[in-house]
């Protein structure tokens, strides 16, 4: 059989870039759009995804024909399998473990931690099809077994090199050309010694364990949260917010901390001193500024907590739904503001972290 024509095989990735372009613009568009929640936008993004493999998949089966055999494998089919999932699962916890100990806490890729980070079935099912089944298996039909097998007549470090380089484009990401590129390259050698079923498998391992580690952190036990006198409990999928995820204009506020939830949503909690418990009427004008908005004593309404008394309001920032609590006390008050994303898992987890504060 003879392999695909290196025109052919260019058009279709050539193509399949641009139809991925396509989709990142769209993407793009509703991200910008303010009345799209940030959860809602996610559930839009992984559709996008799952119907981009599907376009570029259906674009691949129509360049193999009967004249054009994949190069499935070379030698024995199980012993490449294995040797892929050696060496791409090997690389994936390799840099995983070096990054978690830069970081000091398990420290997966963030993109996919956050197309499952609301934690349900839809979600996680949605993410493993993505980067466990489709990544792998359009991409090494594409960049390996089409391009990479049609550019052989160049030699073969240079069908590597070609199939690297298209590889890199495709992720549409250019801080990252290098590393996708230096992917590719690895991908490409697998199959050039073993076939698809080696570098499929390799993608799949390599994939597999940022995805076992994402779902790891997103469905881990929360942990316990201590700012100034104040404790709670934070739910599954949140994680402490490095400084930068902080708002600026909190820093000068008081002590501050920040947690990062599911589909982006935020928890802030500013405590400051209060030598003398403030007012209701303190709580309010305290409520009614610092850029949550104006606020009347009628959206306002009273919490009974374990912590002790405090008070609610409900804001729209930038089209995003905002809750903003006050819990006064003699010494210290605090305020938590949680920005939900539209997330109902976030409004959920809000309501277990109020039940579980306390203050010593």
């Amino acid at each position: 059989m003879a392999p695909p024509l290196p025109h052919r095989a260019l058009v279709l990735t050539i193509g399949a870039i641009a139809v991925g372009a396509v989709m990142m613009g769209i993407s793009y568009l509703l991200s910008e759009n303010h009345s799209i929640s940030p959860a809602s936008y996610l559930r839009y993004a992984m559709v996008l995804t799952l119907a981009l493999y599907a376009v570029v998949g259906l674009l691949v089966v129509t360049q193999i024909t009967p004249s054009v055999r994949l190069r499935w494998h070379d030698g024995k089919p199980a012993l490449g399998v294995a040797v892929g999932l050696l060496i791409g699962g090997g690389l994936s916890l390799l840099l995983l473990l070096v990054v978690s100990s830069a970081a000091g806490h398990l420290d997966p890729d963030p993109r996919i931690v956050l197309l499952m980070s609301e934690g349900d079935a839809a979600h996680v099912l949605a993410t493993v099809l993505i980067t466990c089944a489709a990544a792998p298996l359009i991409e090494e039909v594409l960049f390996r077994g089409l391009l990479l097998e049609s550019q052989r007549g160049r030699g073969t470090r240079a069908a590597i090199w070609i199939s690297a380089l298209a590889f890199a484009v495709w992720h549409l990401n250019p801080s990252a050309l290098r590393y996708y590129a230096l992917m590719g390259a690895l991908l490409g050698w697998l199959y050039t010694r073993r076939g698809l079923a080696c570098s499929i498998a390799a993608h799949v391992g390599f994939n597999g364990v940022l995805t076992v580690a994402a779902l790891s952190l997103v469905l881990s036990p929360g942990s316990a949260v201590s700012l100034d006198g104040l404790t709670a409990q934070l739910p599954s999928g949140w994680r402490t917010a490095s400084p930068s995820e902080l708002p600026a204009s909190l820093t000068d506020t008081g002590s501050i901390a920040g947690f990062k939830g599911p589909s982006g949503a935020e928890l802030v909690v500013v405590s400051f001193a209060t030598p003398v418990a403030p007012s209701v009427d303190e709580v309010y004008d305290r409520l009614s500024g610092g850029g949550f908005g104006a606020a009347d004593k009628g959206s306002l309404h009273e919490l009974r907590l374990p912590a002790g008394s405090a008070v609610e309001v409900f804001r729209q920032l930038k089209g995003d739904d905002a809750t903003i609590v006050f819990l006064p006390h003699v010494g210290r008050s605090y305020e938590l503001a949680l920005r939900g994303a539209g997330s109902v898992k976030a409004r959920s987890d809000f309501d277990r972290i109020l039940k579980s504060l306390r203050v010593s």
